[in-house]
């Protein structure tokens, strides 16, 4: 199916990659299915991208590799709404924040999404703990790649 994008146009996208949100994102609850798209010219980072508006799109990256110090257990409840059977099918991210530069750019470790990579069923999960910070600052030295 064909889709318009925030950042890459009209694309075509496959069924089988339409990432469901039963209750949408926070803020955004009405916005229920989203694609993973990469960004070309970086590969730390991706473009989640509404299917119901266009214009809605998140950068997101994998936290892990911002920092290293950064774990989580994930309530029965998610595990249960999400179906995840094996941790190996579990895949997390963070949206992120860009400023003018990288280095003034943040990412949101508060609230990570958890994606289930079988079924793609995801949720924003939003962590009760006071070590996580909603922005996070990117810097020069914790980015690989």
């Amino acid at each position: 199916m064909k889709i318009q994008t925030a950042y890459m146009g009209e694309i075509e996208v496959e069924a089988s990659q339409i990432i469901y949100f039963e209750h949408g994102i926070p803020g955004f609850e009405d916005e229920k299915q989203f694609v993973l798209l990469p960004v070309e010219s970086n590969d730390m980072f991706f473009v989640l991208q509404s299917l119901e508006t266009a214009e809605l799109a998140f950068i997101i990256t994998n936290p892990y590799t911002v920092t290293t110090n950064y774990s989580f257990e994930l309530e029965d409840s998610i595990v249960h709404a999400l179906q995840i059977q094996d941790e190996k099918e579990v895949a997390i991210f963070a949206i992120v924040s860009l400023k003018e530069t990288i280095e003034q750019s943040t990412i949101n470790l508060k609230a990570p999404i958890v994606l289930n990579t079988t079924n793609y069923k995801a949720k924003q999960v939003i962590l009760n703990n006071e070590n996580f910070a909603i922005r996070h600052l990117l810097s020069t030295e914790s980015i690989k790649g």
